[in-house]
């Protein structure tokens, strides 16, 4: 890559910014934004101090909290000439009112010939963040939602809720809450294809803006358009394991002026099969073996469009409109024999299991965001909808057999689901200087969230007859509202030193409603989440950060219905009406180093901690899973993460090794005290050959782990993918192969007071997938997503604070 000659221009410019510098960067020929340009600042008086930051999609720029002083900017763009501002003041005290301005001159030479785009790692790990950028992976190329949180350092998924050091994370699309959990969350996880994300976003403590449920955040960020002109991309894939997929789709993008337009259509078809085993005892006396093999189809549409406008220099609107259908069949079947120890059986059955399921997921987004001074205040609103429709339909046929009778028994199930999941939120957020370098950030939230979940079963009658199941068949709506409020202040207490501290209020009315009972629980309550956090730059190269939170987890809103829900004929799930939230009080203390090494240790205290229970129904031998408040838990977690890179950056890896500890206290049920430490570790490494050449490798271990009422055994699994640039580069070939040693798989135990089980669930993970992506449009002229530079690691650092 050519890299543009330095071209000095320098002039005094005053800007009464109060300790905040804001700003834009723009052609000087056209007068058209520059988005993504790199903007550095330095100090006069203190050669050692280096800021640097990249224009946002507009082009505009920010830095908060610097103190008083005189600076240099130094902006730069590929394929323009560099420039030099000299003898910015900021203060107080410091004349003028208008943002900076940063005209580049093209660079005609350049121009000409600059058609290569650098690469991002895919992960990069920060003292206050992980970031995936999912379309630098090649192992991600024609994959789901779900495949990439699976490769993110210290991220773990369990029973479809996903864990960050240990604490529940709440998972946004677009920064926006879903609400959803469990089976719903996988569902629509793995029905959002990876081609359609930018990145993923992993943040470990977040600020009092997040809302308080979960300790953590797992933020999916879809791709927009930031190129100007009309561009465009159209994928293909085909893949095998046991069965073939596809998928396939494109995207078709307009900027100008002041209009951005960008949109796009996915599909994806996906087949797998899954195992499950279980072996259990029941008090000692009963054994019952389970054995349960399905395949599952999947076939999902992702449509979007964006459109971007701006109203005026400082304000500007948009709409963002996603849906996503589904439609998923599996068919399977259970075998189970139950037997007493050390005695023959005395009684098999064989469950065959076929049914549908549909789905619709529409989302609008609208927003409006504004600058309010040239101090950098800023207004943003956002009013969303989000809902998720579902229709089950399945039958279930069973044939047993009394081995000591020798009698023969067949019944047969069916049901009908329809279900709805709605979420409307409305946000206002404001942030701006308030002067000696203090930054404030405030905002109000409302959000209703509606589940409508009405379940029918039915038993077929000797005749041929369907008839309704009273004992299974229920209508259950729970209906919640989160009204909150928040406001952080950040400032610096010296040179080196600067805290946040941060208050978010939240009250929450919930309803739930059992129609079949004719039963409505309500509950109010009212909680302060505060949140404090320290930063020390020690030095240029080493930070530290020192954090207190207090947060709320909340359950799932199938968790609170009371019904017996079917899962096998000796498995049961049962909500429980009575449960209550979680809350917890978290410390968390990080190092950076040189931006290669991030360290952590965080521990958590949770009160009425939520855990799953399992009981058994003496008069049938029906395993029941359930979920209860315990009286507290403690989770400990440390972190230790590597990214280095060689040959000049031709290869870059990125590793990560995490200890966890978790431990349940109950006086009622000791056997879910025990616990262990479990050890995780990936890494994932890149190399770039000649010739646009990029090959993947990711690696992935965790030792056995105990808590509550699970012990898992260990779990590993890798990956690789080589990736080519064909037809003149504007196209790209990826061959991935997933878990080529067919290696990952799940095994754990479950205890309770008169129950053990064993337990293997495989899905099936072993895949080979060929992708095709090809782009066209304005290719001479491209977004530079990243640059190797001097200044890098001064830009990423910059980069984690301003996200």
């Amino acid at each position: 890559m050519l890299v543009a000659a330095a071209c000095t221009g320098a002039h005094t410019v005053q800007a009464q910014t109060s300790g905040t510098l804001v700003g834009a960067v723009s052609d000087s020929v056209t007068q058209k934004s520059l988005a993504f340009a790199t903007v550095v600042v330095k100090k006069g008086s203190d050669p050692s101090f280096v800021l640097s930051t990249m224009t946002d999609e507009k082009g505009a720029f920010r830095f908060d909290g610097l103190a008083a002083g005189t600076y240099n900017l130094l902006g730069s763009y590929i394929g323009y000439k560099n420039i030099l501002v000299e003898s910015v003041v900021v203060g107080a005290n410091a004349a003028g009112n208008n943002p900076l301005t940063i005209a580049l001159a093209p660079d005609q030479k350049l121009l000409k010939e600059v058609t290569v785009i650098g690469n991002r790692p895919f992960i990069e790990l920060r003292a206050d963040k992980v970031v995936l950028n999912v379309a630098e992976s090649p192992i991600a190329q024609g994959g789901t939602a779900s495949e990439v949180l699976s490769r993110a350092p210290g991220v773990v998924e369990q029973g479809g809720r996903y864990l960050v050091r240990g604490k529940t994370a709440l998972v946004l699309i677009d920064g926006k809450v879903t609400n959803l959990g469990g089976n719903d969350l996988a569902e629509l996880l793995a029905s959002l294809p990876s081609n359609t994300l930018d990145k993923v976003e992993v943040v470990a403590n977040p600020s009092a803006r997040y809302d308080a449920n979960g300790g953590a955040v797992i933020n999916i960020l879809t791709k927009k358009n930031s190129a100007f002109g009309t561009n465009g991309s159209v994928s293909a894939g085909v893949g095998a394991g046991r069965f073939a997929r596809y998928n396939g789709g494109f995207t078709l993008s307009y900027r100008r002026d002041k209009l951005n337009v960008f949109g796009g259509l996915d599909c994806q078809r996906t087949k797998q099969y899954r195992r499950f085993d279980s072996n259990r005892v029941l008090n000692q006396e009963t054994r019952i073996d389970e054995a349960s093999y399905s395949v599952t189809e999947r076939n999902s549409q992702t449509a979007r469009i964006n459109v971007d406008y701006d109203l005026t220099k400082r304000s500007s609107i948009g709409l963002q409109v996603r849906g996503i259908s589904s439609a998923r069949e599996t068919g399977g079947h259970t075998n189970s024999a139950v037997g007493d120890l050390g005695a023959p059986l005395s009684t098999t059955n064989v469950l065959q299991t076929n049914g549908t399921a549909r789905g619709l997921n529409p989302t609008i987004s609208l927003y409006y965001r504004t600058l309010l001074d040239s101090a950098g205040g800023e207004l943003k609103l956002n009013a969303d909808y989000l809902s998720f429709d579902k229709r089950f339909n399945e039958q279930y046929r069973n044939a047993g057999y009394d081995l000591q009778n020798e009698e023969a028994t067949a019944n047969a199930l069916r049901t009908y689901s329809p279900a709805n999941n709605s979420v409307a939120s409305f946000t206002a957020d404001y942030t701006r200087s308030l002067g000696k370098a203090t930054a404030l950030e405030a905002g109000l939230k409302s959000l209703r969230t509606v589940t409508d979940s009405d379940i029918h079963w039915e038993n077929l009658g000797a005749a041929g007859n369907w008839f309704n199941d009273a004992r299974r068949t229920n209508h259950f709506v729970y209906r919640e509202y989160i009204n909150a409020g928040y406001a952080s202040v950040r400032r610096p207490v010296s040179e080196k030193v600067s805290t946040e501290l941060g208050l978010r209020a939240e009250h929450t009315h919930s309803e739930g409603e059992s129609l079949t009972l004719q039963q409505l629980n309500k509950r109010d309550y009212f909680n302060l989440f505060p949140s404090v956090a320290l930063d020390y730059n020690m030095s240029e190269k080493q930070q530290w950060n020192l954090s207190y939170q207090r947060k709320i987890d909340r359950f799932r809103f199938d968790i609170v219905n009371p019904f017996l829900t079917y899962i096998s004929p000796y498995l049961y799930y049962q909500g429980n009406p009575s449960i209550r939230p979680s809350f917890s009080n978290n410390y968390s203390i990080s190092h950076s180093y040189n931006n290669e090494v991030v360290t952590s240790v965080s521990y958590g205290r949770h009160t009425n901690a939520l855990a799953e229970v399992f009981r058994r129904d003496p008069a049938t031998n029906i395993l029941i899973q359930s979920d209860a408040n315990l009286s507290r838990a403690t989770t400990l977690d440390a972190n230790v993460s590597l990214t280095k890179q060689f040959g000049g950056g031709a290869i870059t890896t990125t590793n990560f090794v995490g200890a966890t500890y978790v431990r349940f206290y109950s006086p009622t049920m000791p056997w879910l005290n025990q616990s262990s430490v479990g050890v995780m570790a990936s890494s994932n490494n890149t190399v770039n050959m000649p010739s646009g050449i990029r090959a993947e490798l990711n690696l992935f271990y965790r030792t056995p782990l105990t808590y509550g009422a699970y012990s898992f055994k260990a779990q590993y699994n890798g990956s690789i993918a080589v990736s080519t640039p064909v037809l003149k580069e504007k196209g790209t070939l990826t061959l991935t192969v997933l878990d080529p040693l067919n290696l990952q798989k799940n095994r754990y135990d479950t205890r309770a007071a008169e129950v053990q089980a064993y337990s293997l669930d495989k899905a099936e993970t072993r895949f080979v997938r060929l992708n095709f992506n090809y782009r066209f449009g304005n290719q001479k002229v491209k977004i530079i997503r990243t640059r190797r530079t001097g200044i890098e690691n001064e830009k990423n650092r910059l980069e984690g604070a301003a996200n």
